[in-house]
Order: structure tokens, then C-alpha cells, then sequence
């Protein structure tokens, strides 16, 4: 195992935890809103154990779990899906551009896009930021990012929080 993934396995992600659920319910709950009914979804880095998924499946879905340390079955991606969510991962991404390409690829059209991290705003002191100070966040996203990943990879944005939640549909 990885320095890297020995980092991922730390985090005590445990569904049950009602703190873990509640930080999960911030991309969850405004998410509901827009499921289709009877939908598949992948959670794109799911981690250790599953969490987004449980409270998916919850909401009527048939929900994959992929990480690449933890559960990399590559046959999941070569599938589409109604919905993908990717919980704190995008800020892990070595390789961005590949890398949103093939999370972007997953999403059927019309399909849903669900993403959490800390977005990087102007009033935010980068030098006192404690998101970037876990050596494994070697990327960040702020609003224009996300304006220019919507434009490439043919997104509407649905929801975005402000803080570390934006929903996109695929046109």
C-alpha cells in the first residue's frame, strides 16, 4: 500500500458515524433533487468502504462503488451511468485533464454529475488555507474552473453551493 492510500485508509468513513452522514447529505440532499427514477450511478472514488453509495441506494438507485486504490474494477468504467459522484477525490487528480475526461466519460447523456471538494475562492488566504495542507490535494478548483470544465466536457451546472458542492447535467 501507498503512503498515499495508507493517508485514504485513515479516514474513519464509517456510514454508520452520524458526523460522516451528515457531510455526505451536503452533496446528497440537493442531489435527490434531481434523480431520475430507478437510476444507476458509480461513486468515483468511494474510498475504503461505501458511504455515498448506502445513501444512494437509499434514494432508489442501483449505485457501483470504483476507487483506485480500494476497489479498482476498470470494468466499471467502461459503463455509462445516470449518475456519478466523486466525494472529495477531484482534488487528488495527478493527471486533471485525463483525469476529468474519463470521470466526465461515465456520465450518460442527460446524466448527472455530483462533485464535492473545497472550492478555492479570492477572499480564501491561500498561505492559512487548511485544505491545502494535506499533502495528497495537489489540485483546486474555484469558479472559473468550473466554467471552463462545463465548457469542455459539455456540462450544465444545476447546483452550485459556493463553498464545495456543484451538480452538472451532460448535454
Amino acid at each position: 500500500m501507498t503512503a498515499e492510500n495508507e493517508r485514504y485508509a485513515f479516514h474513519n468513513n464509517n456510514i454508520e458515524d452520524e458526523g460522516y452522514k451528515k457531510f455526505l447529505n451536503k452533496l446528497i440532499v440537493p442531489l435527490s433533487q434531481y434523480l431520475p427514477k430507478d437510476f444507476s450511478a458509480i461513486d468515483f472514488g468511494c474510498g475504503p468502504g461505501p458511504g455515498v453509495s448506502v445513501l444512494l441506494e437509499q434514494l432508489g438507485g442501483k449505485v457501483f462503488n470504483y476507487d483506485p486504490a480500494f476497489k479498482d474494477d476498470k470494468t466499471l468504467l467502461d459503463k455509462k451511468y445516470d449518475v456519478v459522484t466523486s466525494t472529495e477525490v477531484v482534488e487528488h487528480f495527478k493527471n486533471p485533464a485525463e483525469d476529468w475526461r474519463v470521470l466526465t466519460g461515465l456520465v450518460k447523456e442527460g446524466g448527472l454529475l455530483a462533485v464535492m471538494t473545497q472550492f478555492l475562492k479570492e477572499e480564501i488566504d491561500y498561505k492559512s488555507w487548511w485544505y491545502k495542507n494535506d499533502p495528497t490535494h495537489v489540485v483546486f478548483y474555484n469558479q472559473e474552473t468550473f466554467r471552463f470544465l462545463a465548457e469542455t466536457f459539455a456540462l450544465e451546472k444545476l447546483f452550485d453551493d459556493n463553498k464545495s458542492v456543484i451538480i452538472f447535467r451532460k448535454k
